[in-house]
């Protein structure tokens, strides 16, 4: 019995061929179709991802470009070829107002980095796998930029220089004291060029290797703690000045007056919860230790120290030694602040302790000099300086010493430095006489007496110091003190003579 025909639609040929090429001629199952379908999709993607490949090996892909430049099917060394061809040095000049800024790209220390910048145009669709997704991956990231090194001080100093010359940053409002009156200094706009758009700016026509000529027009710029935003830290110091300090010593008795606590308070700038700038007032310790010092100066009896000349091996005692008397410094200090930031008046006995006195030994060279390979010698009558190595002087200065005539002159003896300190304030008012200042480099040898820079004089080195010299102090132009502070170490010898 012959089987009979069947037209099952469920019939299907193992290789799914279609029915005009099926010898059965039987129609696929709509699975057979999905599987011929998808396989002849990964046929046809095996076969462009194999031309892809063959096209684009050792060279760049399609759609690649550098600064614009088309370089597709480019290998590396056409494209170094043709990048080396090409005029790189730029010019920028930017306009703001009516002033005009130019620079050179190699003024500003840039260079092309070509084998890097090639490298990256290499890497695009390269770096994907299989071939065919890096073609797509080059239509969308094709266009890349010139890689470059550049001097970022130097592009500094280039964007630093138009911002600085263009306008000028905005000052917060804030506070002084003067005479125990606090007194608003008002907030003033700024006019500022957006640095970061100049960079941006400069980085773009770089990496593009085009000139740039740009004009720019300066904004303005609120501060960022206005007049009406001090009202609370002018009510904080004005607090501050309210209290009283009062302290007893031997019968005799030492305010602070509004002057000295106003001294004593400074204001600083800090961001509240919501991350807004705030002004507040506080107490600052290094400036209650300055007035402490000024009243130390009134206290203290500096001891006499024994001197030993040794010249030619043999010691001779030129001065006995005696004992002195100290402030008990930190104490006072520290109860100071703690009432002033406590809001709270303060009445306070003062205590000292008993000073030793030091023994100098003088090793007097063959030129009457200090036998030391290193020391500083001053001399008050020349109002000069010398720094001594190994007996030779590498550094000399003018200076301005104590006000003799005022009573403030610089002691006189051999002393060493004992602390070096940077950006300190100075204060306090031996005898009447008030003073707070700021200095950059601060190397006491005496108690409060040392050497430091004294930016408010005009000149050193003259007699004038005689009634306009300092309460003490060995003054310098801040350049020599600067060479002191890096030369010298504590303990450097220091010697003060007529």
């Amino acid at each position: 019995m012959y089987p009979s025909e069947n037209n099952d639609s469920s019939f299907s040929h193992r290789l799914h061929i279609p029915s005009p090429l099926s010898k059965s001629g039987q129609k696929p199952s709509f699975k057979s179709r999905i599987n011929f379908l998808i396989i002849s999709f990964l046929l046809i993607f095996f076969v462009a991802d194999l031309t892809v490949s063959a096209l684009t090996m050792g060279k760049m892909y399609p759609g690649v470009s550098i600064a614009g430049h088309d370089v597709s099917y480019k290998t590396r060394a056409q494209v170094y070829s043709f990048l080396r061809s090409q005029k790189l040095e730029r010019n920028f000049t930017i306009k703001v107002g009516d002033k005009v800024f130019n620079a050179r790209s190699t003024q500003l220390g840039a260079q092309y980095d070509i084998p890097t910048t090639i490298d990256t145009a290499y890497s695009v669709g390269h770096s994907e796998s299989p071939a065919l997704v890096g073609l797509f991956d080059s239509i969308g990231k094709g266009n890349i930029g010139y890689a470059y090194d550049i001097d970022q001080i130097k592009l500094k100093d280039f964007t630093t220089s138009i911002i600085s010359s263009a306008g000028h940053d905005a000052k917060n409002a804030t506070l002084s004291i003067a005479d125990g009156v606090v007194t608003v200094l008002p907030d003033e706009d700024g006019l500022r060029i957006d640095q970061k758009y100049l960079n941006k700016i400069i980085s773009s026509s770089l990496s593009t290797a085009t000139d740039q000529n740009l004009s720019m027009q300066p904004k303005l710029v609120k501060a960022s703690i206005l007049a009406s935003d001090t009202a609370q830290a002018k009510q904080e110091a004005e607090t501050y000045l309210s209290n009283s300090i009062s302290m007893s010593y031997n019968g005799r008795t030492f305010v602070a007056d509004k002057n000295a606590i106003g001294h004593m308070i400074v204001f600083t700038e800090s961001t509240d919860a919501n991350g807004r700038a705030v002004l507040r007032a506080g107490i600052s310790k290094e400036q209650v230790a300055g007035y402490v010092q000024s009243v130390a100066n009134q206290i203290n009896i500096q001891p006499v120290n024994k001197k030993i000349v040794v010249a030619n091996g043999t010691s001779t005692v030129e001065r006995e030694g005696k004992d002195g008397l100290a402030l008990n410094q930190q104490v006072v200090i520290d109860a100071i602040t703690l009432s002033l930031q406590n809001n709270q008046n303060l009445n306070l006995a003062l205590s000292t302790s008993p000073l030793a006195f030091r023994t100098e030994t003088s090793q007097l060279g063959a030129q009457g000099g200090l036998a030391y390979g290193q020391y500083i010698e001053v001399s008050l009558s020349r109002q000069q300086l010398w720094a001594w190595q190994n007996g030779q002087v590498v550094f000399s200065t003018p200076v301005t010493s104590g006000a003799t005539g005022w009573g403030f002159g610089t002691p006189t003896g051999q002393f060493a430095i004992y602390a070096k300190e940077r950006s300190r304030y100075l204060n306090g008012g031996q005898y009447g006489w008030s003073y707070n200042v700021y200095v950059d480099y601060w190397m006491p040898f005496d108690g409060g007496v040392g050497l430091h820079d004294a930016d408010w004089r005009s000149s050193f080195g003259g007699q004038d110091y005689y009634n306009g010299g300092s309460h003490g102090c060995v003054n310098m132009p801040k350049s020599s003190a600067a060479f002191l502070f890096g030369w010298s170490s504590i303990g450097t010898p220091v010697w003060v003579h007529g």
